[in-house]
């Protein structure tokens, strides 16, 4: 009974609700598409799958040093993995967006490492080989969390225990995409200190609902958690169904060379295969995503930071990414025409201006 009550309140916040995503605060800079570096070159959408599977992947083996650590807040199990190179000029920690896992970051590792950067990651709670919420361990689809804190813990305590103590006295670079993004940014409202840059790509800094109203959202995630089905699907998530879906507009990718090769990836491993939204994580990340552009909370990200927003983003506000940036002291927007969600995974020549800003910026020029 409690759940045809949760679900009929959907339905009908569905059909009487409007959307309220208008930008405001701060204007952006148009990534320019003509744009070069000499020291960087695209792995091409026409070579891709031979370059990643006979040059990528087995350098990034040969580099990369792999662990677990226990979170002090509940000893969950946490993965991670770094990729250590001689003479490195800084260190990057990559924070990957939801329902994601390191190996699917193997052409954005390889770039920073080419470049000259050590880099590590975790595969955030829920995700990939760490440990996920007793509820929903047997589904590995599920993505289950109590509380956005637990990203943010995770993330220093891997700071703190790994990433510094192999870094030394090189600069730190903060790069999170989407949900990555999302604790990216509270990362630096929370401690504001620990990094000397910040890549913000395609942030989750609100979270895009259609034509639900984010109080409707927070009702209903709040709800759920209450009545005791926290960790049950979010209206229209399921389980991973194995069925590409670069055909759907809303797929976040637009090269489907690199689409295809990580969809295979993921294909082939059980754990690689998390899919689906619960309404814990709902309530959560809405909770968070509110705290991101308090003006209190942005005003202490003081150091430089580099926020791309893709053009035809379906997943998150690019709206509350500006609002962000407009409380925020040295935020540089950027926004990536034709661009979908995944701004990294685009064709060769929005891919390619991308990463000649991200260099760009890393090397003072921005």
């Amino acid at each position: 009974m409690k759940r045809n009550i949760l679900i009929l309140t959907l339905l009908i916040a569905l059909i009487v609700s409007c959307s309220t995503t208008q930008p405001q605060g701060k204007t952006y800079n148009v990534l320019p598409l003509d744009i070069s570096r000499e020291d960087f070159e695209i792995i091409s959408e026409e070579n891709y799958y031979h370059e990643m599977t006979n040059v990528v992947e087995p350098y990034l083996d040969s580099i990369k040093t792999a662990g677990i650590l226990s979170a002090k807040t509940d000893g969950h199990r946490i993965y991670y993995e770094y990729f250590d190179i001689e003479n490195e000029k800084g260190s990057v920690v990559i924070l990957h967006g939801f329902t994601e896992f390191i190996r699917k970051y193997s052409e954005i590792i390889y770039y920073f490492s080419r470049s000259g950067y050590d880099v590590y990651m975790i595969e955030h709670y829920g995700h990939g080989y760490s440990e996920r919420r007793e509820d929903v361990a047997e589904n590995l689809s599920k993505v289950a969390v109590d509380d956005f804190d637990v990203y943010t813990n995770d993330v220093k305590q891997f700071v703190d225990e790994v990433v510094i103590p192999h870094s030394g006295d090189n600069k730190l670079v903060l790069f999170g995409h989407s949900m990555g993004g999302g604790i990216a940014t509270r990362f630096l409202e929370i401690y504001p200190d620990v990094f000397d840059y910040a890549i913000l790509s395609s942030p989750m800094i609100g979270i895009n609902l259609g034509s639900v109203p984010e109080w409707t959202a927070k009702f209903l995630s709040g709800s759920a958690n209450f009545f005791g089905v926290g960790d049950k699907y979010v209206f229209g998530h399921y389980d991973w169904d194995a069925i590409e879906s670069f055909a759907d507009p809303d797929c976040p990718a637009t090269s489907y060379p690199r689409y295809s090769y990580f969809f295979n990836m993921r294909s082939e491993n059980e754990y690689h295969q998390t899919y689906g939204a619960t309404w814990s994580w709902l309530n959560a990340s809405l909770k968070a995503t509110e705290k991101m552009v308090k003006e209190s909370e942005a005003k202490k990200v003081t150091i430089p930071v580099l926020l791309f927003q893709a053009e035809t983003d379906s997943l998150v506000r690019n709206d509350r990414q500006l609002e962000f940036a407009s409380k925020a002291e040295r935020v540089h927007v950027v926004m990536c025409p034709y661009a979908h969600h995944e701004i990294f995974n685009s064709p060769d020549a929005v891919a390619n201006a991308y990463w000649v800003t991200v260099f760009d910026f890393l090397d003072g020029l921005i």
